[in-house]
């Protein structure tokens, strides 16, 4: 999440992020244990719109009976914490106070549809991909004004990341035409080009907009690059590998690649994917450090309750499905929260002091920093051990909280999948978006949820 409040009007000169230090969110097991749904919106995803089959089909999702439907796709928390915006495949793009807790307006972008809306540090302001037509481009849109106010174009194919940099108005994208391209707000041109990473795309920034990371599912690779140097050959470059697949068929399958994050302490790398794994890495070696295990990958094919049980289908093939927005740390980077195809919500803890029974499947460096036992310690460098040839140690989620379950319109129970998973940077609360939104905060804060209007 990107720190500082930029100014109200849409237009000017050039924003730039107040110079303030991250508001960092004390959490610990405790309090994540104590969190519950405040506030749950049944209206988060437009009721009349009829364009659902067209983004399903450009996503690589299956129109079937019983499919995954309407639902929020991606949601952003701007630099404050205070507002929130939610997109779906509907077409409509909400805007949310989170202070409040009650929708604030919703928007629509019939002609272009819209996915992966994120906040610039211009208030109200967003730049998102589209879902619709052919020029692939990425839009900056006024919220306020609700009128458009750039198009970036340069992509031949969907875009599917886009990340603004923490420090000023340049921002990344990456997508299916294997390319990776670096956008400043105030010029119309790419200002920067990878251009050819071997298959579809996925980038995102540093805590500091020095570097950005790039992974390609094709080729099962992770990059580094320069910010200021991308048009040159990664710095960093490891190929990526996860023996655990190999246990499932002949060839092994390969995990598909759908988001990436930086923690805010620079330490780490997490990797998410459409399977029933996500994988944290060591950004600063590129080390495969944890496989992160508990949840129901998004990319799985879903039906309804069946005989009270969720009805959830194993692929042999990884596929993309509706993955892309369910995982992320926390501010303090202590722990990943993520969503799962089953509605649940879990946290993995990436701080906790492993005790003496289980230091060796969970070691820990003296600066609290997770590590991997073939290090021995620090007595062997990174670059001597063949990563790809050893199997990722396993880190099972610590808290699971269940989402919300209601029935359907059989009467049988109907749960929506945790989509979009995020932790507010600023505010002790985070938002769970599917087929509809959830606002989650700990009991404790009862009392300040009725007096600021929830």
């Amino acid at each position: 999440m990107n720190f500082g409040i930029g100014s109200s009007s849409s237009r000017g000169g050039p924003s730039r992020p107040v110079d303030v230090k991250p508001v960092v969110v004390p959490l610990t097991l405790d309090i994540i244990n104590k969190f519950r749904p405040a506030k749950h919106f049944k209206d988060a995803v437009d009721p009349e719109s009829s364009s659902l089959s067209s983004f399903n089909n450009s996503a690589g999702i299956d129109n079937k009976p019983n499919s995954t439907g309407k639902s929020i796709t991606s949601l952003c928390f701007d630099d404050s914490g205070e507002k929130l915006v939610t997109a779906g495949n509907d077409d409509m793009f909400v805007l949310w106070d989170c202070k409040k807790g009650k929708k604030i307006k919703p928007l629509y972008s019939k002609k272009y549809g819209i996915d992966l809306p994120r906040f610039t540090h211009k208030a109200g302001n967003i730049v998102h991909a589209s879902t619709k037509g052919d020029d692939h481009a990425v839009r900056y849109h006024s919220m306020h004004d609700n009128k458009y106010l750039a198009y970036f174009k340069g992509h031949q194919a969907r875009v599917r990341s886009v990340h603004m940099s923490p420090v000023d108005d340049t921002f990344v994208t990456a997508g299916d035409d294997g390319t990776v391209r670096l956008w400043d707000l105030r010029a119309q041109g790419c200002k920067g080009l990878v251009n050819d990473v071997g298959g579809s795309a996925i980038a995102a920034f540093d805590n500091q907009g020095i570097i950005f990371a790039v992974a390609c599912s094709e080729t099962q690779t992770i990059m580094m690059y320069a910010t200021n140097t991308m048009d040159r050959i990664p710095f960093a470059y490891t190929p990526f590998n996860d023996i655990q697949f190999g246990k499932e068929s002949i060839p092994p399958p390969k995990p598909i690649f759908t988001s990436m994050s930086f923690s805010s302490n620079g330490e780490y790398l997490l990797i998410g994917t459409s399977s029933d794994v996500h994988y944290l890495i060591d950004a600063i070696d590129l080390i495969p450090l944890r496989r992160l295990i508990g949840h129901q990958g998004l990319g799985k094919e879903r039906t309804d309750f069946q005989n009270g049980q969720k009805g959830i289908t194993t692929l042999s093939t990884p596929k993309r499905g509706i993955s892309g927005e369910e995982v992320s740390f926390t501010s303090d980077s202590k722990f990943i929260i993520s969503g799962s195809a089953d509605g649940d919500i879990l946290f993995w803890d990436l701080s906790s002091s492993p005790s003496r029974e289980d230091s060796n499947l969970n070691p820990i460096d003296g600066n609290g920093k997770l590590t991997r036992n073939e290090l021995e310690n620090g007595k062997k460098l990174p670059s001597d051990i063949k990563w790809h040839t050893l199997p990722i140690p396993d880190l099972k989620a610590k808290v699971i909280l269940k989402g919300n379950t209601n029935n359907n319109s059989s009467g049988n129970p109907s749960s929506s999948q945790s989509r979009a998973v995020r932790f507010n940077n600023r505010l002790q609360m985070f938002a769970v978006g599917g087929e509809d939104l959830t606002f989650w905060i700990p009991e404790k804060d009862e009392d300040s949820k009725v007096q600021q209007g929830w």
